[in-house]
């Protein structure tokens, strides 16, 4: 009967809010007594990637915003982007070039 009440979306909800309390009641005991089985709070919850999942089901941007940001943490962040440089400091020899942009007229 349980597995029948949380297939059903409000049966759903309740769940993921019941299974929130008892991870953040997990995370305060880990904190307060050191539990052995328990990792160290390390990136989000298990409860925020839960509740994360059932928006993206009901809101198609948010997986697309969730596909954008997994993607570009994968991708690797360029000091110069393949633009030309405009500026450059060279501590050693004491030498600082800065170029204006071109005028866009």
């Amino acid at each position: 009967m349980a597995f029948i009440v949380f297939m059903t979306i409000p049966g759903l909800v309740i769940g993921l809010v019941a299974f929130a309390v008892l991870d953040r009641a997990g995370l305060w005991a880990h904190r307060s007594f050191r539990l052995p089985w328990r990792r160290d709070e390390v990136g989000r919850p298990v409860s925020a990637v839960a509740v994360g999942e059932l928006d993206a089901f009901f809101h198609g941007t948010h997986r697309h915003r969730q596909d954008q940001r997994n993607s570009s943490l994968m991708l690797r962040d360029e000091e110069n982007d393949a633009a030309p440089p405009r500026t450059r400091v060279d501590l050693a020899g004491g030498i600082a070039v800065v170029r204006r942009p071109p005028d866009s007229v």
